[in-house]
């Protein structure tokens, strides 16, 4: 927090931490021996970066609080590996930490109270130790998520929510892999985070983000008649309407000066006559008659 000195209120400061330390400015006892940071420093000289200081076998919080050993000394350790639940945790070491002697889960997240200290470093108090949603044994287990990280593929939505909500993958920052983030996705275009091609245009929603700056949310993002993916395909501009080519699906026929044939099969000027093709057989008679006219005078 930029606004406090000491994030995780260990007695040490961020900057100590990082910079002297090298211990969590997070975690208030980085090794998990029962002892903040702060009191390793500056009570019990301990180090706060090891478990066992003096490498006698006993940890350091089990020696301080539990035995009233010295955790600098070796000699005193106190050797008892009692683990009545059979955690990975001695029964001292639970006595420290505050955890169940006598349940292996003291608070049944799908993790051993040894595997949460000794292998991921989460509560073993807790069941959700970043508070994100998921227990920590779903998130080890079943997700392949960093039980200590609210949004383990930092695509913007936390991991409780794209299990629980979005249905995305809490591991994979663009689940429909279209180019977009699924947190962008979801609050930033409307797109769907499961869905490569939102309109079903033929362009992928990041293609028409990030290249082409058409909408992934409208086929025909210019309103042209044509859609984006043919626009693209045909290499006219999506977001221009004036250069759309549809395609009417009329084939040429074939007629003079580009007329089209009416239903009779002659090809017309446009004249839509009720009477259609018969009237122009209506004067094949007359022409009959002027022919045998002009012969008798001859």
């Amino acid at each position: 927090d930029p606004l406090v000195d000491d994030t995780d209120e260990d007695g040490l400061t961020d900057g100590d931490e990082v910079n002297t330390w090298s211990t969590d400015p997070l975690d208030e006892d980085t090794d998990a021996d029962g002892l903040t940071d702060g009191d390793e420093v500056d009570v019990y000289g301990t180090d706060p970066l090891n478990e066992d200081t003096d490498g006698g076998g006993t940890g350091d919080g089990v020696e301080v609080e539990v035995d009233g050993t010295d955790p600098l000394d070796p000699a005193d350790d106190i050797l008892d590996d009692t683990d009545t639940d059979g955690d990975g945790l001695t029964d001292r070491e639970e006595i420290v930490l505050g955890t169940d002697r006598d349940d292996a889960d003291s608070d049944d997240d799908g993790l051993s109270d040894g595997d949460e200290v000794n292998t991921w470093n989460t509560d073993p108090l807790d069941a959700d130790s970043d508070d994100d949603g998921l227990s920590d044994g779903d998130e080890v287990n079943t997700w392949g998520t960093d039980p200590l990280a609210t949004d383990s593929d930092d695509d913007g939505l936390t991991d409780g929510d794209e299990v629980g909500t979005t249905g995305t993958d809490p591991a994979d920052a663009d689940t429909d892999d279209d180019g977009l983030s699924d947190g962008d996705e979801i609050g930033a275009t409307g797109t769907d985070p499961l869905d490569a091609d939102s309109d079903d245009d033929g362009l992928s929603d990041g293609d028409e983000v990030n290249t082409w700056g058409t909408d992934p949310l409208v086929v025909d993002t210019d309103g042209g008649s044509v859609g984006d993916g043919d626009e693209v395909a045909n290499g006219t501009d999506p977001l221009d309407p004036s250069d759309d080519v549809a395609d009417t699906g009329t084939a040429d026929t074939g007629g003079p000066g580009g007329l089209e044939p009416e239903d009779d099969g002659y090809f017309g000027g446009g004249c839509s006559c009720a009477t259609g093709g018969s009237t122009r057989l209506a004067w094949l008679p007359l022409l009959g008659l002027a022919f045998g006219l002009a012969r008798r005078r001859r």
